[in-house]
This record gives structure tokens, C-alpha cells and sequence, in this order.
């Protein structure tokens, strides 16, 4: 009888850890779909940022042919389109330099994300571990105790 009592806390032990070391795992796992998550942010948001330019650089563009059509100038010798010009392109970069904020902002929210995770599956192992320890020490204990 002792000898099943000290199985049962050795089997009850090794259940523990082997949760411990899943949900690890499970944690791992999550944490680098938030990695790859973060990547796929900044990627994106470098993306909409040179679309933002792009768009501030057409607008320009369609800007001069429209002042230069009319007979108004699109040169020095316009102040006005010159202006208007500089203020799209100011436009522009500040829409650009916001859209890539915002993705390192929330790349960085989901690399911490991960690195909390990571963390978290360090510890339910750990705690598992010795966990099993006090498991395996109990069956014996009342096995032999």
C-alpha cells in the first residue's frame, strides 16, 4: 500500500509539471504570434506613411498643373501655389510621421505583450515544478511518514 501511496504523489507530480510545462508552452506560442503581430504592424505602417507621402506628392503635382493651366504661374513667381504646396507637403509628412507613431506605438504594446507572456509561462512552469516537488514529498511522506 505505501509503495502505491508513493506512485500515486510521483504520477500526481509529474501530471503538474507536465501542465506547467504546456501551459509554458502555450504561452511561447502566443507571445511570438504577438512578435510576428508587431513585425506586421510596423511593415504596414511604413507602408500608409509612404502612401501618405504619395498622396501629399500627387496632390502637388495636380496642384502645379492646375496653377501653371490657369495662367496663374507654378513658380517662385506664385506665392500663393508655393504656399499651398508647402503646407501640402508639410500635411504629408506629418500624416506619415503620425501613421508610423502609431505603428511602433502599437508594435511595442505587442512586444511587451509577449515579453509579459514569456514571462508568465516561466513562472506557471516553474510553480508547477515545484508543485510536483511537494506533490512527490507528500505521497511519500505518507507512504513512509
Amino acid at each position: 500500500m505505501a509503495a502505491l501511496t508513493a506512485i500515486a504523489g510521483i504520477v500526481s507530480a509529474v501530471g503538474t509539471i507536465a501542465a506547467g510545462k504546456a501551459e509554458q508552452n502555450n504561452q511561447n506560442y502566443v507571445a511570438k504570434q504577438e512578435d510576428m503581430k508587431a513585425k506586421e504592424e510596423m511593415a504596414s505602417s511604413q507602408r500608409e506613411a509612404q502612401q501618405n507621402r504619395n498622396e501629399a506628392d500627387l496632390a502637388n503635382s495636380r496642384a502645379q498643373a492646375l496653377a501653371a493651366s490657369s495662367g496663374g504661374g507654378a513658380g517662385a513667381e506664385a506665392p500663393t501655389i508655393v504656399r499651398l504646396m508647402s503646407d501640402t507637403a508639410g500635411q504629408g509628412t506629418l500624416n506619415a510621421n503620425t501613421t508610423l507613431y502609431g505603428g511602433m506605438e502599437r508594435a511595442a504594446g505587442l512586444r511587451d505583450s509577449a515579453k509579459g507572456r514569456r514571462a508568465a509561462g516561466k513562472a506557471s512552469f516553474l510553480g508547477s515544478v515545484l508543485g510536483g516537488f511537494g506533490q512527490a514529498a507528500g505521497g511519500f511522506s505518507k507512504a513512509f511518514g
